[in-house]
């Protein structure tokens, strides 16, 4: 037996032959025409976590005894983790947003995977943070390429990765910036596919662990400390590498998108050829 979640009507219908045609095209003739390899394909998401928040899990008791409840803060606030990955395996070290108005010494206590900070009012990227982070992964990648060679950067469409600013810089600087068609993560993006539910469990994992052995609840406090257990477990070589290759970009494999993936977009796909004849006698 196996369980899957309903399919959002607008994902349905944006994995379609034409646009996964377009994508594969994309993405394979910038590969060739600018000589890119493993080590200068980068791909970039962001993904959302509440510092008191597991994944849904059961908790077993005896029969017809009380119900058991594993216990949490309850806590809600918002922080942002920027997670980068490369063709040839390896990871950046991640990017993680909190929500605030100044740093604060505390979260910068205990930093596993060498997370670099930053804060927001809401805990969200932004335009200011997206061209921060730019500059960042810059220097982490410039040693990469040679002078006059590109890096690729794949991200999705959100628009901290869309300001003027973002893109200067990443013309200037030649980094590639392609975007995945708008509602097709979950098909054409390794990070979505692949890493992100490996590091969701692994956080969990790490969050139980520390609670049992601590008597601590997670807060914003201890939270970098927690993530980076889980971040280094979940970006190993191995999975790194998955991500890439299950969605077809290195290497690069268009038939990875399979017609049953596609199926979903059938009811709203048509198909036309020009010229149209007329409903007329005349010829």
């Amino acid at each position: 037996m196996s369980f899957s979640r309903p399919l959002e009507s607008k994902r349905g219908r944006a994995v379609n032959p034409a646009t996964n045609k377009a994508w594969f095209d994309l993405l394979g003739d910038t590969q060739q025409k600018y000589g890119l390899q493993p080590e200068t394909t980068w791909a970039a998401d962001e993904s959302g976590f509440q510092a008191s928040s597991g994944q849904r899990e059961r908790v077993m008791g005896a029969r017809k005894k009380e119900p058991q409840y594993q216990q949490r803060d309850g806590n809600q606030e918002n922080i942002t983790v920027i997670v980068t990955i490369c063709g040839d395996g390896s990871a950046l070290a991640p990017t993680m947003i909190f929500k605030g108005s100044a740093f604060q010494v505390a979260w910068k206590q205990d930093n596993p995977a060498n997370a670099t900070l930053g804060y927001s009012k809401k805990g969200w990227t932004d335009g200011e943070i997206g061209v921060e982070w730019i500059k960042d992964f810059d220097r982490q990648t410039q040693h990469t390429v040679e002078p006059g060679e590109y890096r690729c950067l794949l991200v999705d469409g959100h628009n901290s990765h869309y300001t003027r600013a973002f893109l200067q810089y990443a013309r200037t600087h030649q980094i590639l910036v392609l975007c995945y068609p708008a509602h097709t993560t979950h098909i054409y993006q390794g990070l979505d596919v692949v890493i992100f539910s490996v590091l969701k469990k692994c956080l969990s994992e790490e969050r139980d662990r520390y609670e049992r052995e601590t008597r601590e609840k997670i807060s914003k406090k201890n939270f970098l400390t927690v993530y980076g257990r889980a971040h280094l477990r979940a970006l190993t070589a191995d999975n790194v590498k998955a991500a890439f290759r299950k969605t077809g970009v290195w290497p690069y494999d268009r038939a990875v998108v399979t017609a049953e993936m596609m199926a979903p977009s059938k009811e709203t796909s048509c198909e036309g050829s020009l010229p149209v004849v007329p409903p007329t006698p005349v010829r």
